[in-house]
């Protein structure tokens, strides 16, 4: 409703701007007119309070004058009477006197020329020589009277004048002797409270301020706070003796009108508002501008109306020809009907949809267009519907006139007459068989994956839900699978390759798949497949087997041929002993508990997993702090030792982790972790700047520790630029290249990434010894040794636990020892434990040895003794 208004007066304020235009050039000349009478309001309310103020300075002046010269004559009478000699008491009489009929005066006091009073109405004693018209009255002997600056108190020698808020002016008259010498001095104090009493009725009826000045710019009265600028004021009575003028004082607009006395050196002053003067007529404007508000209200209303009126008159006019037009033109096809169903009308998009013109349909019935997929009470209802007078709305397959058939969306709405009787209908309709289509797919795309076409996570665990919502207590079962080391594959080799890996194996599942298996994959790595129906533990172990062996077909990508393994994790249930999510959840915790004992296999879920999956969390939030903090993370150093001098080769640097708690996390763990979650790069970077720093110390101090052999895990190389950032911090610490090797697993050399092999090359070029690590556990082929042109094999701890016992590892290690001196590589055996492995070690000529047979990781102090102790006898060595 409300859109229907705006709308109509849209389009009323564009068709009928010659009626809002009237209207506003009405209102511009009411409004004109007020501005007009409104400012000459205010010129003559000002130019009132002008001659209004002039008149009451004028009568304000005659008041002050003729008050001061009554004190003055007073005085003149008094001092002339006191030229005769008399006694103090006659004297003070006199003042009595004289003060009795003087209204003006508070008190009177007789001083001697050096201002020792003489004889004071108020009992005043000793000296006011602080007055300066003695100085003046002695000097200028034609001066009549001195009008002093105001004192506080209500009297000379007021003994409260210092708490007290009244104050008096000091008017003095000479008394001279008979040669015409100063023989005493007349003081009248004048009360300043006489002259507010006077200016009472002024300020308040006029509310005005009026100040009196002496001609020097001192203040004898004020009966206002607000004051123009004295110096201003005596500035215009120099050049011209009254005269008014308009300033603004604290922010309010005034009129200052300013008179000097004729008769004796004084200044009025009459301070008005001019807010009050226009008080008046701003109280009439306002009673104006509120009747002219209405008017203009009124006006636009009337306006508004008429523009409504004519916009309705005008559409009323237009709605059939829109109407008809808007029918023939719509892109819905539109038939009319009887109340029988005969044709009476079609617009050109019926033709369009269905193939058929007017002439061919006309009087015939809608069936012509009927294709048999809908059934007899489908019509039935169709017809119940719309001759009760409601809509109907619904989805009907018809067929072209050329055979095909169309999804149309149709509405068919009742016309009535006005009995209010079924008249017509009329039908719309609207192809949407392009749109079922698309939804179709839209449906389909939402619910599959798009690499692999299985179905994805959302229709995964939909289907899962429906399931137990359906099922009874038949056992069912979800297979959570992840891929192992997909990671290194995608970041190592690119994403083409980690595509093809995952196509890959989606075939290698499906060949095992049937109507009790559903597969899908779930995002990144991760399958599901859900067992409908569960025969049996045996029967789901067989065939959880057969899922972990055919994904560990080989992959064949490039020039390369590898295989791939997978952990799987697989929960049991039915609806009534779990659901669904909970299913996910403890599938998912399997696979964890398969990945962590040592991957390639699978998992069934027990209780005893949430505590896998809480200690992973924990581990992964501890070692973000572990980054963070100063303590956390150390490193320990395994010497290596020359098979055949004994001297110290070097030593491995290796990373050992501190919880807060006091807990030693084994690097097997963390570093998978850490691999897992990306936290490996920030772990680089803490081993590469604590492990030169170190080197550096050593070198300062001279320490020979021989070469030191860091390990780099294939993410690192793969993510992160690390040749450019680790000869950077060598070169940062001074650290020669001859002192590093660089330590890389097997599985490495797998990747055939180019940020692999970059980083790699540009350690090598720049000197940086390579040693591959754990050598024998991987599947690498020698071209990829060939190709990296290492400095070191190193045989993985596992093959050496087994000299003396096991012939297979004997002669794994013999057969590495013998390829790694054939390809001009030197090799290194790691975790020699005892002197049966060292002397089968040195049989084989086996480079250098590691082990705990020499010395278990130590600390840097425990590593300098290490160096110190093993010093002397390589000395003692090389001299025999």
């Amino acid at each position: 409703m409300l859109a229907d208004i705006v709308s109509l007066l849209k389009n009323a304020a564009f068709r009928q701007k010659w009626v809002f235009l009237a209207g506003l050039f009405l209102l511009l000349c009411f409004w004109g007119a007020l501005q007009y009478i409104a400012r000459q309001g205010d010129a003559r309310s000002l130019a009132e309070q002008d001659t209004s103020n002039a008149v009451l300075l004028h009568a304000l002046e005659d008041t002050v004058v003729r008050s001061f010269q009554s004190v003055n004559s007073s005085m003149q009478t008094l001092a002339e009477s006191l030229s005769a000699q008399a006694s103090s008491l006659d004297i003070n009489n006199v003042l009595h006197d004289q003060l009795r009929i003087s209204l003006q005066l508070r008190a009177i006091d007789l001083l001697d020329t050096d201002g020792v009073v003489i004889a004071s109405v108020t009992k005043s004693k000793g000296s006011n020589g602080a007055y300066s018209c003695l100085a003046v009255l002695k000097n200028e002997p034609l001066t009549e009277f001195v009008l002093e600056t105001p004192r506080k108190g209500r009297y000379p020698n007021d003994p409260f004048a210092a708490q007290s808020a009244h104050s008096y002016i000091p008017f003095c008259v000479p008394v001279r002797d008979a040669q015409g010498q100063l023989s005493r001095v007349l003081v009248a104090s004048i009360n300043p409270q006489y002259f507010y009493n006077l200016f009472t009725s002024v300020t308040e009826s006029f509310g005005s301020y009026i100040h009196l000045y002496r001609y020097d710019g001192e203040e004898l009265l004020a009966s206002g706070a607000v004051a123009p600028d004295s110096a201003f004021i005596l500035k215009r009575v120099k050049g011209k003796s009254w005269g008014q003028f308009r300033t603004t004082i604290t922010e309010r607009e005034y009129l200052v009108s300013y008179r000097s006395t004729s008769l004796l050196p004084l200044i009025l002053v009459l301070v008005s508002d001019e807010a009050l003067a226009l008080a008046a007529w701003r109280h009439d404007e306002r009673i104006m501008r509120l009747f002219l508000l209405v008017i203009s209200i009124i006006t636009l209303v009337v306006t508004l109306v008429i523009a409504i009126l004519r916009e309705k008159r005008w559409q009323a006019l237009g709605d059939i020809h829109l109407l008809s037009t808007a029918i023939r033109s719509t892109a819905n096809a539109v038939f009319i009907t009887n109340k029988q169903g005969e044709i009476h009308w079609i617009n050109n998009a019926f033709t369009v949809l269905t193939g058929y013109s007017f002439a061919e349909v006309k009087g015939k019935n809608p069936r012509v267009l009927n294709s048999g997929y809908q059934q007899k009470d489908f019509y039935s209802a169709l017809w119940m519907t719309i001759l009760s007078g409601q809509s109907w709305r619904g989805e009907v397959i018809n067929r072209h006139k050329l055979g095909h058939t169309l999804m149309v969306e149709q509405t068919i709405t009742p016309i009535f007459d006005e009995h209010n009787n079924i008249e017509h209908f009329i039908a719309v309709q609207e192809d949407v068989t392009a749109r079922k289509k698309a939804e179709q797919k839209a449906l389909y795309i939402a619910d599959h994956d798009s690499l692999t076409d299985l179905p994805n996570r959302r229709y995964f665990e939909r289907r899962l839900h429906q399931d137990f919502a359906n099922s009874e207590q038949m056992n069912m079962a979800v297979i959570f699978i992840n891929l192992d080391r997909f990671k290194d594959v995608n970041d190592t080799m690119g994403h083409a390759a980690g595509d093809e890996l995952l196509i890959h194996t989606t075939a290698n599942l499906q060949s095992l798949m049937n109507d009790n298996y559903l597969l899908a994959r779930l995002g990144g790595d991760e399958f599901a497949i859900l067992v409908k129906e569960v025969e049996s533990q045996q029967q789901l172990t067989s065939f959880v087997s057969k899922v972990v062996m055919a994904i560990t077909k080989s992959f064949h990508f490039g020039d390369g041929v590898f295989n791939i393994t997978c952990s799987a994790g697989v929960a049991i249930g039915n609806s009534k002993t779990s659901d669904a999510s909970n299913m996910l959840r403890q599938a998912d915790m399997a696979m964890y508990r398969a990945k962590h004992a040592g991957k390639n296999t699978f998992r069934f879920f027990d209780e005893g997993m949430d505590a896998l999956v809480r200690r992973r969390v924990y581990l992964q939030q501890q070692l973000e702090i572990a980054l963070r903090s100063e303590t956390a993370l150390s490193l320990r150093y395994q010497p290596q030792i020359e098979t055949t001098t004994g001297h110290l080769y070097g030593a491995e640097a290796l990373m050992r982790w501190q919880i807060a708690d006091g807990e030693w996390v084994s690097p097997s763990e963390f570093i998978a972790l850490a691999e897992e979650t990306g936290q490996i790069l920030d772990i680089g970077v803490w081993l590469m700047k604590n492990l030169f720093q170190q080197m550096a110390e050593w070198n300062r101090r001279g320490v020979a520790f021989g070469k030191i052999s860091m390990n780099i895990s294939a993410l690192q190389l793969a993510r992160d630029s690390l040749a450019k950032r680790l000869l950077g911090m060598m070169k940062s610490f001074s650290i020669p290249v001859a002192q590093l090797s660089v330590e890389i697993t097997e599985t490495t050399l797998m990747t055939n990434s180019d940020s692999v092999m970059d980083n790699l090359k540009q350690l090598k070029q720049a000197g940086v010894s390579l040693s591959i690590d754990d050598f024998g556990t991987g599947y690498s082929s020698m071209s990829y040794l060939k190709a990296l042109d290492a400095n070191q094999l190193k045989i993985d701890r596992s093959f050496i636990i087994g000299i003396g016992g096991d012939g297979s590892d004997e002669h794994i290690v013999r057969a590495t020892i013998a390829l790694a001196h054939n390809l001009n590589l030197k090799t290194v055996a790691e975790g020699v434990d005892s002197e049966e492995q060292l002397a089968f070690l040195k049989a084989l000529s086996c480079d250098y040895i590691q082990g705990y047979l020499f010395a278990k990781p130590l600390t840097v102090e425990d590593f300098e003794r290490f160096i110190a102790e093993r010093r002397p006898r390589d000395i003692a060595k090389d001299n025999t």
